[in-house]
């Protein structure tokens, strides 16, 4: 989930080589504004290829729903056993 992939690293050097050559220049010259620049787009390009890592609401309660119902039967057949082999059909599908 926290694994860098290579492109993200190589990003990463990029953006800190550009940061450190930004420190050594004068922030009047012509040099400062294109290097600003091809910093922004790094920046962009990096925050572009980023997923999107929030959960759908639907997907949430599809998920609380199959653990509420496991745990239901569960604790229902401990109290009395359940015969059947489709006792796990009523387990929710996601929609996609």
């Amino acid at each position: 989930m926290f694994i860098k992939r290579p492109f993200e690293t190589k990003l990463d050097a990029e953006i800190i080589s550009a940061l450190e050559q930004l420190e050594s220049l004068d922030k009047t010259s012509e040099e400062y504004g294109t290097l600003v620049d091809r910093i922004a787009k790094l920046h962009k390009l990096k925050t572009d290829e980023r997923p999107n890592q929030q959960i759908s609401p639907d997907t949430a309660l599809v998920v609380a729903a199959n653990i509420f119902g496991i745990l239901w039967l569960a604790r229902y057949e401990r109290e009395n056993v359940i015969k059947g082999r489709s006792a796990l059909g009523f387990v929710m599908k996601p929609h996609r």
